[in-house]
């Protein structure tokens, strides 16, 4: 009995240690499966930093943004703002020599679903200096979704600014983007400039690599200009001719930080029942051409356009072109010296400027000191002096001198 009994407890207790070692294997397992389970998940955090990181770094002058994902959707939020003061001798028409004025709020989303489509809006709350009473405008100034096959083909649908201006596509509206205070004559928009840089259309674009460099196209086809220029036909066409867009660009591989280009617009301008020197339609022509270069402390960019319109009620041909040169150089990452000289050179008379008073000259050279005040905040500091042509009160025009001083601060969060 006494045997039996041992036994008993020899077998007890061999089962009991077999199950304790069951027992341990089974934590052991869980263990290095959640150890497994831990590395995943920061193989994963480490994969979605780096996709946010490459997202970030394709978007030029992205900034500071929130950045947002859930599922195969990454979208980033910005919203850009500035105000400033600033004084001009001779003032301008019905205003005092100095004043002090609100910028804009500038609301800028984009969002990549997958690995092709993106979608772009930009909304913006802006002001606007009228002969009575300055008002505040909402402005939708750009949506659009693309849809990239590769490289070599990206096709864009809806409203995007154009790239008849080298600065018009890589500066929009967030001012804190922009090196200097207000854009030049040449890249100014439809409510105080000479070209039509927002489209509503299709755009066709890609990149071609080759051991020279890279080049890059842009195609597009959108609704054209309106009856004036301060209409760029956002969501309707009246008629059936559509503007015709393309811009070429080429990086070399031997220069680093340089990049040349072109563009070239055809466009018939609809005639204006409302004024009668636009019995006719207009046919204009804009080809355009930039150099821009960024290599160290150094950053440049020049640009020039030359517009001819042509009246086909008439047959008479109106030419004008604009320029600019800017150049700055990095002092350090907060202080930033620039200057620049910028032209604008018309034809007098022309029907589709001449009642907005843009047929006239202007050129000025302004010197700048931009300060970083954090990494999403700026001031900037400008002094200029130029020459514009004003009505004279004969129906005819006269040169004067002008200097302006102006301040700045913008932001983006």
């Amino acid at each position: 009995m006494v045997l039996r009994g041992c036994l008993a407890l020899l077998l007890f207790a061999v089962a009991a240690a077999a199950e304790e070692g069951d027992r341990v294997d089974d934590l052991e397992r869980r263990v290095e499966a959640l150890e497994k389970d831990k590395q995943q998940a920061q193989q994963e955090r480490d994969a979605l930093k780096a996709e946010i990181e490459n997202y970030l770094a394709k978007e030029e002058g992205l900034g500071l943004a929130i950045v947002l994902r859930r599922g195969n959707v990454l979208a980033t939020i910005q919203i850009f703002g500035d105000v400033g003061a600033g004084y001009r001798n001779p003032s301008p028409p019905g205003k005092g020599n100095s004043s002090f004025f609100l910028g804009q709020a500038n609301l800028f989303a984009t969002a990549q679903i997958g690995e092709r489509i993106q979608v772009m809006s930009e909304t913006v709350v802006k002001t606007s200096a009228g002969t009575a009473s300055d008002s505040i405008n909402f402005d939708q100034e750009r949506l659009w979704l693309s849809y990239a096959f590769g490289d070599l083909l990206t096709i864009k649908l809806g409203l995007e600014h154009g790239p008849i201006s080298r600065w018009n596509r890589i500066y929009h509206h967030g001012r804190w983007l922009e090196m200097s205070i207000e854009r030049p004559f040449l890249a100014q928009f439809e409510s105080s400039g000479i070209l039509p840089l927002h489209n509503s259309g299709v755009e066709f674009s890609g990149r071609v690599r080759t051991d020279a460099g890279a080049v890059e196209y842009i195609f597009l086809v959108s609704n054209g200009r309106g009856r004036v220029a301060t209409d760029p036909q956002k969501v309707s066409d009246r008629n059936d001719d559509k503007a015709l867009e393309i811009s070429i660009s080429f990086v070399p591989t031997a220069v680093e930080g340089l990049r040349v280009g072109g563009g070239f617009r055809w466009d018939e301008i609809p005639p204006n029942p409302d004024d009668p020197a636009r019995t006719g339609t207009f046919r204009q022509i804009i080809a355009s051409a930039y150099v821009e270069f960024r290599r160290g402390p150094f950053e440049v960019i020049a640009e020039i356009a030359w517009v001819e319109d042509r009246d086909r009620a008439t047959m008479t041909t109106f030419g004008h072109h604009l320029a600019y040169i800017q150049v700055a150089y990095h002092l350090d990452d907060r202080w930033t010296p620039y200057t620049r000289f910028d032209s604008r050179q018309m034809e007098t008379g022309d029907p589709y400027y001449a009642p907005l008073g843009r047929d006239t000259d202007i050129w000025e050279w302004l010197l700048g000191l931009r300060h970083e005040l954090a990494d999403n905040a700026a001031l900037k500091i400008e002094i200029a002096y130029g020459r514009e042509d004003v009505a004279n009160g004969g129906g005819g025009v006269r040169e004067r001198g002008y200097i302006r001083f102006g301040v700045q601060i913008s932001w983006v969060f």
